[in-house]
């Protein structure tokens, strides 16, 4: 019961805790959702699936799912689209929404490239006053007998446009032979923010809005002979919101493994950790390049949660075709065509 109405409290009991957006542990391959700039970075077609479930035990699930495809096209461009749900409680708030994403790369080399992008989108929020008990409803042997004297709104929906923008730049590099370390490796740095129209997100009062967004994030690909290190950071921050997440996937063809640790500050402090997350796979190719790739996350929550949450799980699939121009055939100069090519052995990540 205090879980129950603890989550109530949060949705709609106060108007000093504003809407946050949820958070993937696989970032990594969700990288469209955090920022747009990221369309179509690997050179080709990709279509990703994710979802999480979360805190299971608690009542009523809080599950959220996301889906989008992407591609490389003529003119350096690349086009996405996503769409969006997440549930929250026993039917008490459902979010769902699309989007429409596109990148341009103003510096495109073979071993570097800077590429910006934009996403705009349309988003509907509903609530279902009949689940929702408040603290008058209930008494202290009776249960809940009373009536509630919360006035409820006229409306039981709010949607709204939602806006995001980012940049990001990637390179390629070898290790010098001298060195003996790895191969090859390639990086990834870049950052975002979202909701630049800050639109009404509450069902509750007129000027709530919808807080900014801002993500920033890194990962980088070090080749071993055959084996694959990928280490990454991404720090999310929306308003009092914050978390910050590290670690490193392992791969060895065909198999990920995968050790990360969320954190409440970029600070790495063991009494602000939030979650550790372990991380198993499988990376697929077939000689066509084709990559076929599921990735399973669990977390084990770690802060005062764990006694009531039970960590939270995770499913990621993916498939993708490397370095493929949509409508190249409409071009006749190579100018016009992308000059930066996705090592092969990264293919994927």
């Amino acid at each position: 019961m205090r879980v129950t109405l603890l989550i109530l409290f949060l949705v709609i009991g106060t108007k000093n805790i504003l809407a946050q957006d949820a958070n993937f542990s696989q970032f990594y391959n969700n990288p469209i959702y955090y920022n747009p700039s990221m369309t179509a970075v690997n050179n080709g077609i990709a279509i990703r699936l994710n979802a999480r479930s979360l805190w299971g035990p608690i009542p009523g699930r809080f599950n959220t799912f996301s889906f989008s495809a992407e591609a490389q096209t003529m003119y350096k461009m690349g086009l996405g689209i996503m769409a969006y749900s997440d549930v929250g409680g026993e039917a008490l708030l459902r979010t769902a929404g699309g989007y429409v994403n596109y990148s341009y790369r103003p510096v495109d080399t073979k071993n570097f490239i800077l590429q910006a992008g934009v996403s705009g989108g349309f988003i509907t929020k509903n609530i279902d006053w009949s689940k929702l008990t408040f603290s008058d409803q209930l008494h202290e042997t009776m249960g809940n007998v009373n009536t509630s004297s919360f006035n409820r709104p006229g409306y039981n929906t709010v949607s709204y446009a939602d806006f995001s923008a980012g940049l990001v730049a990637r390179f390629n590099g070898s290790a010098r032979k001298q060195s003996g370390a790895f191969k090859r490796f390639n990086a990834t740095i870049g950052g975002a923010i979202h909701h630049l129209s800050q639109p009404k997100d509450a069902f509750l009062g007129d000027n709530e809005k919808l807080p900014f967004k801002l993500v920033f994030h890194g990962q980088s690909n070090l080749l071993f002979n055959e084996f694959i290190v990928s280490p990454g950071i991404v720090f999310e921050m929306q308003n009092e919101f914050k978390t910050f997440s590290i670690g490193s996937n392992f791969v060895s063809q065909p198999f990920i493994i995968g050790i990360w640790f969320r954190n409440r500050t970029a600070a790495l402090n063991f009494k602000h950790y939030d979650s550790f997350i372990f991380t198993l796979g499988l990376n697929l190719k077939s000689k066509s390049e084709t990559i076929w790739r599921v990735t399973y996350n669990f977390d084990m929550t770690i802060s005062r949660l764990k006694t009531s949450s039970y960590g939270s799980h995770e499913l990621s699939l993916l498939f993708e075709i490397p370095n493929r121009v949509l409508f190249s055939s409409n071009v006749n100069s190579k100018n016009m065509k992308r000059r930066y090519r996705c090592p092969k052995e990264f293919s994927g990540f």
